[in-house]
């Protein structure tokens, strides 16, 4: 992460060991953070989890996030698609089988990945993804997918888009101001993985949601939940959080008291799982 000037250490990748540095856990836990955000979105959810585990924790940094607002305007699908590939590879360094938390667009890229044919050591044995985004809700933001959609997109919101919170922590958290084109790639892989064969991901999966949630349509996620092809499948929806945008469902941020519950339900869910010996 040195290479990258201006990333912010509370948002770099990092590695959480359970117990000694450079030892194998039985499970590895990889976090995989949304868009615009960090891994202080949840935080200590990924943590509780791990720590529950027995874990090695690996978090993961999307390209152009975690620093200078205008890098998020440079960032590819592709460059995504490589920092989840990369984290994946991590998680198998870091233990015997790999859990996969992916919340909102790391929520997307980890169904993405989960759908590959490629090299088996980037597989993942289990995922939880929490407010997965397979459809904004504001279906304004579809038309960036369609003809001359982005022009559109530039004439509507202007080169930037959002605005800094009063609270300096979520300033610190997520990039709150950030270059509109941005939502170009974001938008393009949303629209992918939601025309892919959902039926060929056989990964086990708990989907967390909330009827609520002001920016994802939760009508796109009990939707493309039908179709994941996993015989191993849960979709639950949260009703005990409190955050104000239903979306960020849990963490320091945004409620500290949903973060245990939610932590002890992927938990005992990953324990209810039948798994076949490590590999």
């Amino acid at each position: 992460e040195a290479r990258w000037p201006g990333v912010r250490p509370d948002t770099a990748k990092g590695v959480s060991w359970a117990t000694a540095a450079g030892q194998r856990s039985p499970w590895a836990v990889v976090y995989v953070h949304g868009f615009s955000a960090s891994r202080q979105e949840t935080a200590p959810l990924a943590d509780v989890i791990a720590r529950e585990l027995g874990a090695n924790l690996f978090y993961t940094r999307l390209t152009g996030h975690g620093g200078d607002p205008m890098a998020m305007g440079d960032a590819t699908v592709q460059d995504w698609l490589a920092d989840i590939q990369e984290a994946l590879r991590i998680g198998h360094l870091l233990g015997q089988r790999v859990l996969l938390i992916g919340v909102s667009h790391g929520a997307t890229l980890s169904v993405w990945q989960a759908l590959q044919r490629g090299d088996a050591a980037q597989g993942v044995d289990a995922m939880a993804l929490i407010s997965p985004n397979f459809g904004p809700r504001d279906k304004r933001s579809e038309l960036i997918n369609a003809p001359w959609g982005r022009q559109l997109a530039l004439a509507l919101e202007g080169e930037m888009r959002g605005r800094l919170s009063d609270d300096p922590r979520e300033n610190r958290a997520w990039i709150r101001r950030y270059p509109t084109r941005a939502l170009f790639p974001m938008m393009a892989l949303v629209r992918q993985v939601r025309q892919s064969d959902l039926s060929q991901l056989r990964t086990p999966v708990l989907v967390l949601y909330a009827e609520g949630d002001r920016t994802v349509d939760p009508q796109e996620t009990v939707a493309a939940f039908a179709r994941l092809g996993s015989a191993q499948k849960t979709l639950e929806r949260v009703d005990y959080s409190k955050a104000r945008d239903q979306h960020v469902l849990a963490g320091d941020l945004r409620d500290p008291q949903a973060t245990a519950p939610m932590a002890r339900r992927i938990v005992d869910w990953l324990r209810s799982l039948q798994l076949p010996a490590p590999g």
